[in-house]
């Protein structure tokens, strides 16, 4: 797997290099991850677009968050916006707010439903079906999907690819925890501006939370496909609705013989 060199976005990573199906890997520079892509040095733009590649951007954000914080303008790429959690809410669906939440105990809690509602919510699953779209649509260079921290959204959109295309659940995992070593000076930032401003040693806790990933709740998503649809691979076959020409089509685009 290609190391980490860029000062940003944060938590970005090139999943090229995962041992997949058959003993193929995943096609270096072709499927990248990462945190939202703002204050990207102009130097690191030139890294993506020349080594790895990259020509598609797919947002999973809201409309408030890339509003607030619009992705980088990066000559040569095309951007898509999916935004996974509306489609939630469009179906009637109340995640609830981690601003409401007045524990740790509530924060895990918290994190644990929106995995959950992430796979058996039928909006969201329109929305990875959408995303899966551009993949099988993409057709030249990197394609990168982010979120705001690189780490819900965009853990299960990769956890979903890479079980397409044959990875292992314990390395699906491990690539899924990196987001804490990737993002652990960026979250101490924000910690540590949260603690200047006098908030509490328990809301920090709920922040903290927030912008870390714990593999309980990647698991939560999988207990929950597994118990609505009998495993994840028949998740993403039944309510992503992933032929098996797809799936074929996908490994071949993106697996390379090791």
């Amino acid at each position: 797997m290609v190391m980490k060199e860029l000062a940003r976005p944060v938590n970005f990573r090139d999943l090229g290099g995962l041992k997949g199906k058959d003993g193929k890997k995943i096609r270096p520079f072709s499927i990248l991850r990462s945190g939202e892509l703002v204050r990207i040095p102009a130097e690191d733009k030139e890294i993506l677009t020349g080594k790895y590649q990259l020509k598609t951007i797919v947002d999973l954000r809201g409309e408030k968050e890339y509003r607030e914080n619009p992705d980088e303008k990066i000559e040569g790429t095309i951007y898509h916006n999916v935004d996974i959690l509306q489609k939630i809410h469009e179906t009637g669906a109340d995640l609830g707010s981690l601003e409401s939440v007045r524990d740790v105990h509530g924060a895990n809690f918290h994190m644990k439903k929106l995995y959950e509602q992430m796979v058996l919510n039928e909006g969201a699953q329109r929305g990875f079906r959408e995303f899966l779209d551009l993949l099988l649509k993409k057709e030249e260079g990197a394609l990168l999907f982010h979120c705001f921290a690189g780490k819900d959204r965009t853990g299960l959109a990769a956890a979903i690819t890479l079980t397409i295309l044959g990875v292992g659940k314990e390395d699906i995992f491990e690539d899924y925890l990196r987001t804490n070593e990737q993002r652990k000076e960026e979250n101490s930032l924000l910690l540590g501006k949260l603690k200047e401003q006098n908030f509490s040693e328990e809301h920090c806790s709920i922040v903290e939370i927030a912008l870390t990933v714990n593999a309980e709740f990647l698991e939560t998503a999988y207990r929950a496909a597994e118990k609505q649809y009998g495993s994840f691979s028949q998740y993403i076959s039944k309510a992503l609705k992933v032929t098996k020409e797809e799936e074929v089509e996908l490994q071949r685009r993106y697996l390379v013989e090791a």
